[in-house]
């Protein structure tokens, strides 16, 4: 066995980690049964979907491997058809990859050879279809049978040209479906057909809920519909079974009801059935997996998220963490405001499910959340606990130093260390970790917290703890109202040794009101850091009406070669308004930059210091995705008014759109809302029907 592995000239080959000498051991190991080489093998010739120089080499062996007595055969079949499933990394890359970087010479001319490299790998796995149907029809492990279906799937997948193999493997496939003592067998070669397009009805009718389950699954995939309701009435039945299956089902109940996707009603049918099961563990894997129609489709909110609702008081602890959770998510589509607030009310200390049941209350604008968190910053702090004094600090570091270290009293770094040991240590005012996803969605109708942020902060220790309460109250306080209240706090934190950027930037959107905060911010344009500097610029042009500073530092800030600089630039020259005219040349010649955020804001400061649409428009439609980036791009949009008018199109398409645009995993609802509550203000803005929000 492998008598060939020393002919291949394995050191003039790479793979992803360089250059792949190493593979002829490991394929050795691999057939002695080490576990480790598959696993050395999935990160080298196949690694996180792609495929290398020396993948195509290395295939030919691993299918002979299959036939080596103490081989995991299940284990390489799975890397066989992650293989033939893999992509080059330049074409898996290529999103992230510098603007200026796609399309070059050299770029092309590597992604050409990836490639190749892609297709040589794929038709080498394909070579091995006869070793893989003789195992699927007679290997004495069903893990392995089931293992060889699923490498045939992956080829059919793959899109390899199976003609010549085509009526083999479908009747090897057909008989294990029909004829395997096994039903994760039978299963498998279920899922084996679907990917060739061949739909076996007998599946439905077998005796093991298993391989109903996944012959129902191919039929919704193939858009027939009809078997549905074999995955509301056996999916339970599977849920530990499908874990048997070669294909990635982690998460059982959620991968059954992917093939549902394209039917969100067929969905809420069946999660209805599962929400209501007696086990625990079913109804946990069920409220899990409503996740994926309600982040997916906008209508799918409305109706599971009464379901998930009813199940905020389930007597199993999981249930309840994932309905809240998934509430807390969805934005204006949760429900149930009661069985949210019975989960507060009796957890003051807002374990990780009270505190998702918080954030979803807070989407719901309910003035009990509102209560609440301000009764949380209004609370005495609780005793801290019995503290070491600085002399048992410095004494325990010490001792614990001398342990790892006898020569530890001539290191002058540890002397440092021991020093710093025996400083007094602040405590946390608040326990904010819980109310942070909640207070970051407070809005203006928070009033009773907006009362209580003020003395808050002035209480809270420095650093992200006061972050977090300023930035929460620059959105809740309107100026001026509340200028008399915040102002003064917020001077407080503007201490020259380490100002709060948060507390610049607060004052900046109060304006005029916090006039008051002038002579501190002006002694911040003397401070050592940009970061501090063009903030407090911004914020003057602001309150004073003075731009002159702020020019002058966006100016500097422009001309240097490090990106950081630029952005902070761009994102304070906006204050600078017509002003800033000057720079226009420079804000312009940025719109191709290869920072896609820096060019979006380049583009609205050009906006904001000319005036002028016509180069901005877009450049702003092209950052005017569902993301952070593009919700400022569709905002200034709206800014600029009928003059972007080639950008409602692009936006009436994302208001219509049945499917949800989230930002990222965890707010997947409440992005959408923002994101099409932009997108409608824009609109209103440009069309002329309505003031900009």
């Amino acid at each position: 066995m492998l008598t060939e592995l020393d002919a291949v000239a394995w050191p003039e080959l790479t793979h992803a980690y360089g250059e792949a000498d190493d593979v002829p051991d490991l394929l050795r190991r691999l057939a002695a049964g080490d576990e480790e080489a598959l696993h050395a093998l999935y990160g080298n010739i196949w690694h996180q979907g792609t495929v290398y120089e020396a993948t195509a080499p290395a295939v030919p062996f691993l299918i002979e491997v299959l036939d080596a007595p103490g081989a995991d055969a299940a284990g390489v079949l799975h890397l066989l058809a992650s293989i033939a499933e893999g992509s080059s990394y330049l074409e898996v890359h290529e999103r992230f990859r510098p603007a200026s970087e796609r399309g070059t010479g050299e770029a092309e001319e590597q992604l050409a050879a990836e490639l190749a490299w892609v297709a040589a790998a794929r038709s080498a796995v394909a070579a091995g279809r006869p070793v893989y149907v003789r195992l699927l029809r007679a290997a004495p492990s069903e893990d392995t049978r089931a293992a060889a279906a699923y490498t045939l799937a992956a080829l059919d997948a793959a899109g390899t040209d199976a003609a010549d193999a085509a009526d083999t493997d479908t009747a090897a496939l057909r008989d294990r479906a029909a004829a395997d003592p096994s039903p994760v067998v039978r299963a498998a070669a279920i899922l084996a057909l679907r990917a060739r397009g061949v739909l076996d009805a007998r599946g439905l009718a077998d005796p093991e809920p298993l391989p109903r389950v996944v012959a129902a699954m191919a039929h919704l995939l193939e858009g027939d519909l009809g078997p549905a309701g074999v995955l509301a009435a056996d999916g339970p039945a599977v849920l530990r079974a499908v874990a048997r299956l070669p294909w990635d089902s982690d998460d059982p109940l959620a991968w059954i009801l992917s093939a549902a996707e394209r039917d969100w009603p067929a969905q809420v049918r069946v999660l209805t059935a599962w929400l209501a099961h007696p086990d625990p563990m079913v109804r946990a894997g069920a409220v899990y997996a409503a996740e994926d129609p309600m982040r997916t489709w906008r209508a799918a909110g409305a109706e599971l998220a009464p379901l998930l609702a009813a199940r905020l008081d389930d007597p199993d602890p999981t249930v309840r963490f994932w309905a809240a959770s998934h509430l807390s998510a969805a934005g204006r589509a949760a429900t149930g405001a009661d069985a949210l607030w019975a989960l507060v009310d009796r957890s003051p200390g807002l374990d990780a499910t009270a505190a998702r049941a918080l954030t979803a209350l807070v989407g719901l604008e309910d003035p009990r959340a509102d209560a609440h968190i301000a009764r949380v910053l209004s609370a005495p702090p609780p005793p801290p606990p019995a503290a070491l004094t600085g002399h048992e600090r410095l004494s325990a570091f010490i001792a614990a130093a001398n342990e790892r270290d006898p020569a530890v009293g001539r290191n002058r770094a540890l002397r440092e260390q021991m020093a710093d040991a025996a400083r007094p240590v602040p405590s946390l005012v608040f326990d904010l970790k819980p109310l942070q996803p909640a207070l970051l969605r407070l809005g203006a109708w928070a009033t009773a917290t907006r009362a209580a942020l003020p003395p808050a902060i002035a209480r809270a220790q420095p650093g992200f703890e006061q972050n977090l309460l300023i930035a929460t109250a620059a959105r809740l306080h309107p100026a001026p109202a509340s200028a008399a209240s915040l102002v003064p706090v917020l001077r407080d934190c503007l201490g020259e040794e380490n100002p709060s950027t948060a507390a610049i930037e607060a004052l900046g959107t109060l304006g005029p009101a916090a006039a008051a905060a002038v002579p501190e911010l002006t002694a911040l344009l003397g401070h050592a850091e940009l970061t501090i500097r063009l903030p407090a610029a911004a914020a003057l042009a602001r309150l004073t009406g003075d731009p002159a500073p702020l020019l002058a530092e966006a100016a500097a800030a422009l001309a240097e070669p490090r990106a950081w600089q630029r952005t902070e630039a761009l994102f304070a020259l906006p204050a600078a308004g017509r002003a800033a005219a000057d720079l226009a040349p420079d804000l312009r010649a940025l719109f191709a930059d290869d920072d896609e955020w820096q060019s979006m804001r380049a583009a609205v400061a050009y906006w904001h210091a000319t005036g002028d649409p016509a180069p901005v428009v877009p450049v702003l439609l092209r950052h005017a995705t569902h993301s952070p980036r593009g919700l400022e791009a569709v905002r200034c949009l709206a800014e600029i008014g009928p003059a972007a008018a080639a950008a409602v199109p692009v936006l009436e398409a994302a208001i219509a759109a049945p499917d949800r645009q989230p930002f990222n995993h965890d707010t997947w609802g409440h992005d959408d809302d923002l994101w099409l509550d932009a997108c409608t203000a824009a609109v209103a803005r440009i069309t002329g029907g309505g003031a900009l929000r």
